[in-house]
């Protein structure tokens, strides 16, 4: 006669095994998602977005999420040299005239456009789902709009974590610099570009991030004059005697500014000037200042090495 298993036994075995099989899902669930979330990390830096804005393009370059195609590429790469794209980023021609082809031949994913594009939206959605990377418009608030595009971006790439490590790091940093600076607290500072005329400037000026950035280092906006929406001011040299305690530091931005050091070179305007007589003028690397958090931090870095060579000369 065939012995049948007791039920107690079998029951046993039954509970066990749902007890090994709920341990076997437990241990793998979390490998489970990791790799899951591993996958969604690499399908978010393998998406193909077309950059057609500069601060959108090294914001999302920023995240590790390389555009594929940018306009004016070769500029970029001189302007954004702290945001390098790869070699084979498609160039999609004019910032104010993209090529709408090229663009739909590339069949991107995503598509960043700049605020002032709004009336090419259409167009540009036709192609791709698109998002506009505002940063400079009658609010004047520059800087908070660089921060909320790096969140924009995150969420976009699905990379929030990074970009706000992004934003974490660039506060760390500017508090770094301004602790180096604290003997310069309160200093005030002109920020400008030289006009290749030699009898003009362009400052920077409140509704610019580049003023919030002068005050997180811990000195002061020299310039009190009106600005653009841009946060510049298109003033004549002599004005850089408003405030003759300043200092003043331009950006060199290659021929142009060699040809407007030439002729500032013979201009006794340009040797009474407070902070020319005084030695207190430096030059330094240029920077994007229409663009994202990358910019914004070179910028700093920068201004903050500017006025730490200032301190050491005792000026």
């Amino acid at each position: 006669m065939r012995m049948r298993p007791e039920r107690g036994v079998s029951a046993g075995r039954r509970r066990c095994g749902r007890l090994f099989s709920a341990a076997l899902l437990a241990a793998v669930a979390p490998a489970a998602r990791a790799a899951q979330a591993a996958e969604a990390a690499e399908a978010a830096s393998s998406m193909r977005i077309a950059a057609v804005d500069w601060a959108a393009a090294e914001t999302l370059a920023m995240l590790g999420v390389m555009p594929v195609a940018v306009p004016e590429f070769d500029v970029y790469r001189q302007w954004l040299p702290q945001s390098a794209l790869p070699d084979n980023t498609v160039d999609l021609g004019s910032r104010t005239e993209p090529n709408f082809e090229v663009l739909a031949m590339l069949a991107p994913e995503r598509i960043f456009v700049s605020g002032w594009q709004k009336a090419l939206l259409p167009r540009f959605e036709k192609i791709a789902p698109t998002d506009v990377a505002t940063i400079f418009d009658a609010r004047k608030m520059p800087f908070q709009r660089i921060r909320d595009l790096a969140e924009q971006a995150g969420r976009v790439t699905q990379k929030e974590s990074q970009a706000a490590r992004a934003l974490q790091e660039f506060d760390a940093d500017m508090a770094r610099l301004a602790g180096r600076l604290q003997p310069l607290q309160g200093r005030r500072v002109y920020v400008a570009v030289l006009h290749e005329n030699g009898s003009q400037a362009f400052i920077y000026g409140p509704g610019s991030w580049v003023h919030t950035v002068i005050e997180l280092l811990g000195m002061r906006n020299a310039l009190h004059e009106k600005t653009s929406m841009y946060g510049n001011a298109l003033v004549n040299i002599s004005a850089f005697a408003a405030d003759p305690g300043a200092h003043l530091i331009y950006l060199d931005q290659g021929d142009r500014t060699r040809r407007a050091e030439r002729i500032l070179k013979d201009s006794s305007l340009w040797r009474s000037l407070p902070a020319v007589r005084a030695g207190r003028v430096t030059a330094i690397a240029s920077f994007y200042a229409l663009g994202g958090l990358p910019s914004a931090r070179r910028c700093g870095n920068l201004l903050g090495a500017a006025m730490m060579a200032q301190l050491e000369g005792g000026r």
